[in-house]
């Protein structure tokens, strides 16, 4: 893997070795770029995530404690005021590196962000898109973002095909933490397994993301959503009753999970 640093000076897409990048990533399937975005442009915002948060509580958990609650992973639109970041990634080249890698992703992205709550569950690895579809992702680090508080887990090399969740039990490809800076980029492929970590802070780990599924955002101007305010969705799970049995029977007895999906793979072998 290579990881890239910013010079000082103003952003400029010559800032970074593209062509270096463009190696690691075809390599590993990701590639990290270090500083890119201003780190006290993004604590202003992670303190605007944390109050945005904690006035979705105010009366109550979020979706009646399901939908990823138990869990610990929530999905989170950042708001119109997380603009600044990807206007820095075009400034500095990085989108227009991400587009050389998939000529599809021809809109602007889809905007979220992954919401890692203290004492969360690991997730199951699997990788979000297909060969068939695959899309670029881009993962910014709100703050820093290390073993303790949750720093991606990413399976080597799963993205030169399309694998089965069997395959990747009996294969066991090499498991790579993936510790990020405030202000860190990441850009992986959807077809790189991975899975989300423990965070085992006292504070919640956010991430945002840009990606392009289907090519990209179907909106005009995607940080217009809900009206451009922070929100907070469900991940995974829905926050039914039948969401949360299945939600407390992973968190509970996550080895049953996967003996449950891995036989499942074998079937559709």
């Amino acid at each position: 893997m290579s990881i890239l640093q910013t010079t000082t000076g103003s952003p400029s897409p010559q800032r970074f070795d593209f062509d270096e990048a463009k190696r690691s990533f075809e390599h590993s399937g990701y590639v990290v770029f270090r500083g890119v975005i201003d780190a006290a442009r993004l604590a202003r915002h992670t303190d605007e995530l944390f109050q945005a948060y904690d006035a979705a509580n105010a009366e109550g958990p979020l979706f009646d404690g399901g939908g990823g609650m138990i869990m610990g992973h929530l999905n989170c639109f950042p708001g119109e005021q997380s603009r600044f970041v990807y206007d820095t990634l075009e400034a500095t080249g990085v989108v227009d590196f991400v587009r050389e890698l998939w000529p599809k992703s021809v809109r602007a992205p889809n905007v979220g962000c992954n919401f890692n709550l203290p004492r969360s569950s690991p997730q199951n690895y699997h990788a979000d898109g297909y060969a068939a579809d695959a899309f670029p992702i881009i993962n910014i680090a709100s703050v820093d973002t290390d073993n303790v508080n949750g720093a991606l887990d990413v399976l080597e090399r799963t993205h030169l095909r399309e694998y089965q969740y069997w395959e990747i039990v009996r294969q066991k490809p090499r498991s790579i933490r993936v510790p990020l800076n405030q202000g860190d980029v990441l850009v992986r492929s959807s077809m790189l397994w991975h899975r989300g970590m423990p965070n085992r802070s006292s504070r919640a780990r956010p991430m945002l993301a840009f990606t392009w599924e289907g090519g990209g955002s179907t909106m005009s101007d995607p940080f217009q959503k809900n009206a451009g305010k922070i929100a907070f969705y469900p991940n995974r799970y829905t926050a039914d009753v039948a969401g949360k049995f299945q939600e407390y029977a992973y968190v509970l007895a996550p080895g049953v999970g996967a003996v449950a999906r891995f036989a499942m793979s074998l079937l559709k072998r």
